[in-house]
């Protein structure tokens, strides 16, 4: 009984500690606060921390035998496609349509070739058509506009050109464009399309319908990476740090001053824009390890540099992608995005060498 009024009295004594008019109110049991997000090349970021104050993303991701859909905010794998060898992916989104589509092209390398639509949402098959010919390039040889259309870069000896296929039936719409020589990378956006050769560095731009092809002047061989903005404008860039602009309409590159705190190699296929705000991001290593650089595409000025791995592993592999805030690359199988403001890391999961970031998308 002694015990238990002592118990009983250490209670109330808690109580009045609580509500006495000189001390500090506690309130009710929390969890403790959070730190402010600090920029460092190496802060993780915690998924559950992640709930609530970013929107959902989903990355796709294309290893030897499948393409995985998954999830920001959970790192959820909401479904995988088998695949024939490592597949090339497209998305799209129409304003004027609530569903979106998938595109998958595969047995570039291990044939047949094959393309297929699929519902983005859930995964399911709604065409499949297997006599497209041959295909430029292993990677990056593919787009939408979301204009009802899949576009397929393909070359020959001879020359370069986009076939058109209409996305729910797959039928063949024929060649919208084309280019003499070389084309290994196929840009598009809702403004003009653009067929790169990688080698050379010539550009040919056209309308999305074919008005007519016009060749970039002023364009410099060896890039390492492309990438296409909404507004039409082309961002090129070489292993060594040489940048260049194609501006929205123009059909003339312009050389870009790279900044000179940003050292090493651009690695391949390494530039992305972010989407939705004026920002590319280039992936390159340094003799002190790998980094993602966020210049302004605006002023064309750097904002961030944030160290992505260390010198002996953890490179972007297979080349970057981006939808703002994150970036996304894997390396050593590892699928990884970093936040471009903060610089906080996570690996999101493990598939396996060869696993390649082939779309990104905001849901």
């Amino acid at each position: 009984m002694r015990s238990l009024l002592v118990a009983a009295a250490a209670a109330i004594a808690l109580v009045a500690c609580g509500s006495g008019a000189g001390t500090q109110r506690t309130g009710p049991a929390s969890p403790a606060p959070r730190t402010a997000a600090v920029a460092s090349p190496t802060q993780t970021i915690n998924v559950d921390d992640m709930m609530g104050l970013y929107a959902q993303q989903t990355v796709f991701v294309a290893d030897l035998d499948k393409v995985s859909a998954i999830t920001l905010l959970n790192h959820f794998t909401r479904y995988a496609i088998p695949t024939r060898g490592k597949a090339q992916v497209a998305v799209d989104g129409s304003v004027s349509s609530p569903i979106t589509w998938l595109y998958v092209l595969d047995g570039v390398e291990t044939g047949p070739l094959r393309l297929r639509t699929f519902d983005l949402a859930t995964g399911i098959e709604r065409a499949s058509r297997a006599d497209i010919g041959t295909v430029a390039s292993t990677t990056r040889a593919m787009a939408s506009v979301g204009d009802g259309r899949v576009l397929v870069l393909k070359a020959d000896a001879r020359h370069s050109w986009i076939d058109a296929y209409e996305r729910l039936t797959l039928r063949s719409l024929g060649m919208i464009m084309e280019k003499p020589g070389c084309g290994d990378r196929l840009l598009a956006s809702q403004a003009r399309l653009a067929i790169v050769c990688l080698a050379t560095g010539e550009m040919a731009v056209d309308a999305l319908r074919g008005a007519g092809t016009d060749l970039v002047a002023g364009t410099m061989p060896g890039l390492a990476g492309v990438a296409m903005a909404p507004d039409g404008t082309i961002w090129a860039a070489t292993a060594e740090r040489d940048l260049v602009a194609v501006p929205a309409a123009a059909i003339n590159a312009r050389r870009r001053q790279w900044p000179t705190a940003w050292s090493g190699t651009v690695l391949p296929d390494g530039i992305a824009l972010t989407g939705g705000v004026d920002s590319l991001v280039i992936a390159q290593t340094d003799t002190d390890g790998s980094w993602l650089r966020v210049l302004a595409t605006n002023v064309v000025a750097p904002r961030e540099s944030l160290r992505l791995a260390g010198r002996s592993s953890g490179a972007p592999q297979f080349g970057i992608l981006a939808l703002y805030p994150f970036a996304y690359f894997t390396s050593g199988g590892s699928v990884r995005h970093v936040e471009i403001q903060s610089g906080m890391l996570e690996t999101m999961t493990e598939l396996g060498q060869g696993a390649t970031i082939v779309a990104v998308v905001d849901r």
